[in-house]
């Protein structure tokens, strides 16, 4: 006989009930975690475009110049994105903006290569670093950015450009510049409210007061922008007509400030090897003259202004090394001026110190203290032979510095320079020269 077995139920899960199981077995879901949802991810983009050519976009006619054009020969763009950093840098190399004139505009054959104007930036690079932090966030909300660090490093820029060529420029910027600010075609966002930094709406924010919502992540961050420019060269031209724009802070430049100065007197200098018609240099005339007019009120003023012990080196520098490749009327009819600077820095031996009567050669600087004062005495020297009298109100502050330069041992033709200089004095009118006999007799006795 077959018989069957059968199973018993068991009482208790006959009894539960289904809304038991079901919340189970949510609970079980819960309970998973899939870390494949929180994995890092690393991205790098590496672009680059080659050969761009643009236009600054305005506003043309038939009469009126085109629109300005861009030539671009390389832009790269990397970026190098991990959890905690993102890495940007973009390389541009170099731009070429040109521009023309009016095509009614005419001029003489002489002139036409001034129908192009262009402006161009040797190089550009741009690097950006993003830092992010973790800390106290859920794996649901997003890293917080703490940190944007920006380091702008700008080449050359340089050009030539006549007046309507820079307008036409302007005037392209302007509309380019009131088409990105336009507020009324902007895109909205959809959110009409803002995350604070602690990952909430900010009016939902516990730290949220009647007086102010509390602050985003880009309020807070911490931003540091650095920037460097290596040099402006930019010239506005017309017809027989230039107009130079240089920087005079490459005077206050710890670096090239010195040989900046050192370097003003080449331009007016007389040498063979440049700045000559052999080498193709465009010569005019009265060129010395016209340049030592347009720098040695800026030089002047510089000094005179600067607190910088630095600076007023390199200005004093900047005018010794013209002073010696002018004629004298060019230089007595800025006698007055320079004069006061000349006592005040040149024979000082601490910048620090300037204004008091303070000699010590051997502390100052030796291509300062020894190439700047002879070129200096021996402009003095020449000038005084042809007319003292400008020196009359500073005879006090020269006898008592040229006296002890005439024993300046380092560099015997100092000594002779001051010599000429008190000598030239003797010209002035007894009643000047009398008072200081008998401490030019003291001086004298003591070094003999």
């Amino acid at each position: 006989m077959n018989q069957t077995l059968l199973k018993k139920e068991n009482p208790a899960e006959v009894s539960q009930p289904e809304e038991s199981k079901s919340s189970s077995l949510v609970e079980d879901k819960k309970s998973e975690f899939d870390c494949r949802k929180y994995r890092q991810f690393a991205v790098t983009v590496y672009l680059d475009i080659q050969n761009v050519l643009g236009h600054l976009l305005k506003d043309c006619t038939e009469q009126y110049p085109p629109c300005p054009t861009v030539a671009l020969d390389r832009l790269i763009f990397e970026m190098n994105k991990r959890y905690s950093e993102t890495q940007l840098q973009v390389v541009v190399s170099p731009l070429i903006l040109t521009t023309s004139d009016d095509p009614n505009h005419q001029r003489l054959s002489a002139h036409q290569h001034l129908h192009t104007g262009f402006l161009m930036l040797s190089g550009l690079q741009m690097r950006g670093d993003a830092m992010f932090s973790a800390e106290e966030r859920s794996l649901d909300e997003e890293t917080l950015e703490y940190a944007w660090l920006v380091e702008l490093t700008v080449g050359t820029l340089s050009g030539k450009l006549t007046t309507p060529q820079l307008q036409n420029i302007i005037t392209a910027l302007e509309a380019f510049v009131f088409t990105v600010e336009d507020a009324e075609n902007s895109l909205r966002h959809p959110r009409p409210y803002l995350y604070c930094y602690h990952g909430t709406p900010q009016p939902q924010c516990p730290q949220t007061t009647s007086e102010h919502f509390c602050p985003t992540t880009d309020t807070i961050k911490y931003k540091m922008v650095r920037a460097s420019l290596d040099g402006i060269s930019l010239n506005l031209v017309e017809s027989g007509t230039i107009l130079c724009f240089q920087m005079q802070e490459l005077l206050s430049d710890p670096l090239i400030g010195m040989e900046a100065a050192h370097n003003f007197g080449t331009i007016v200098k007389d040498h063979n090897y440049a700045l000559t018609s052999h080498t193709h240099a465009n010569i005019r005339l009265l060129h010395k003259q016209r340049f030592f007019e347009s720098v040695v009120g800026p030089l002047v003023e510089l000094f005179s202004t600067t607190n910088d012990i630095k600076t007023k080196s390199c200005a004093l520098v900047a005018i010794a090394s013209l002073l010696p490749w002018l004629t004298h009327i060019v230089l007595n009819a800025h006698i007055q001026k320079l004069l006061p600077v000349l006592l005040q820095g040149l024979y000082t031996s601490d910048f620090s110190k300037i204004g008091e009567v303070s000699i010590n050669l051997e502390r100052h600087d030796a291509r300062c203290g020894s190439e700047t004062r002879l070129s200096t005495l021996t402009t003095l020297a020449s000038l005084l032979k042809q007319n003292a009298s400008p020196a009359e109100r500073h005879t006090s502050t020269l006898i008592s510095f040229l006296m002890p330069l005439t024993t300046y041992h380092p560099l015997q033709t100092v000594g002779v320079k001051a010599l000429e200089c008190l000598a030239a004095l003797v010209t002035l009118p007894v009643s000047v020269i009398l008072p200081y006999r008998n401490e030019v007799s003291f001086f004298t006795a003591e070094e003999v």
